[in-house]
């Protein structure tokens, strides 16, 4: 990395040592992007962990000391927590950190920022388009986010710098930064993450609800293809549908209408209508997803 691409931090801290957050501490570790990483979590467990790995140098339970030295701070936690995570640390930061996290839904967190004013200018939301089904530091892993589209939502009062730094960060990381607002944001991750991790989940519900759980032993590639992501935390995703639900819910309204529209295809064994509807489907995902 040259000089110049260098985005600079000393110090950085994490909060919340999950796969995200215990993936970014292993990657911000091995390029050399940090002289020293700070890892807070509330779980025990998390802690020992990471310390174990050696994700970072440092790791509490609790906010202290350490923290005002840190030129970065990144929310990893989960999103409904965050109001609870900016009221704890707000008196803990140095008068120049910078703040960021790598949440699914953006608006709340911005929302919560104007009550804190001096945070205002220091602040750029982010989201890493990378992840898994499996959580938790244990799961963490280097490259995670290699070639990964990674989303920039800073607000009107984000001084350029402080989005460009954070850029910088995440191309370090080889990630493919995108940088746009937070309320276009929720409106597109409705659409193509919220929607499909609600639905994986729903097909799981909608085959016990119907038949015994060990028919899914029967299962092929498939269903474990389409069903991955329904083994992804229910407790991050349940923050997730409901921080995002004014998106969420007319995706989720629409899909009932389709569905309905199917239930009349077949009802009525029109094969016209029902193939054309797999045909749009078809080609739209073909054209954009390949």
């Amino acid at each position: 990395m040259t000089e110049s691409s260098n985005p600079g931090f000393q110090q950085i801290a994490i909060v919340g040592l999950g796969l995200i957050g215990g993936s970014l501490a292993l990657d911000l570790r091995r390029l050399h992007l940090a002289e020293h990483l700070l890892g807070y979590d509330q779980r025990s467990h998390h802690c020992e962990e990471a310390l174990h790995r050696n994700l970072i140098d440092s790791v509490s339970m609790h906010f202290d000391e350490k923290l005002r030295h840190a030129d970065l701070v990144i929310l990893a936690t989960p999103v409904s927590s965050f109001p609870q995570v900016l009221h704890s640390i707000r008196s803990q930061l140095g008068p120049h950190t910078l703040l960021s996290d790598v949440g699914s839904v953006k608006s709340p967190l911005l929302s919560t920022i104007q009550d804190y004013p001096e945070l205002i200018p220091r602040f750029v939301g982010g989201h890493p388009i990378a992840g898994g089904e499996r959580f938790g530091p244990t799961s963490a892993r280097t490259h995670l986010f290699e070639g990964k589209r990674f989303i920039l939502t800073p607000s009107d009062a984000t001084p350029l710098k402080v989005t460009q730094r954070l850029q910088l960060l995440w191309e370090a990381l080889g990630s493919n930064v995108t940088v746009m607002n937070a309320a276009q944001h929720d409106q597109i991750f409705a659409a193509v993450s919220h929607l499909p991790h609600l639905i994986a989940y729903a097909s799981i519900q909608a085959i016990i609800g119907s038949d015994q759980e060990e028919v899914l032993r029967f299962s092929g590639a498939g269903l474990k293809d389409f069903s991955r992501i329904a083994s992804s935390s229910p407790e991050m995703w349940t923050d997730i549908f409901l921080e995002n639900k004014e998106h969420l819910l007319p995706r989720l309204r629409h899909l009932k209408e389709l569905l309905g529209q199917l239930d009349d295809h077949l009802e009525h064994a029109n094969r016209e209508k029902l193939q054309q509807f797999l045909q749009q489907a078809k080609f739209a995902r073909d054209q954009w997803i390949g």
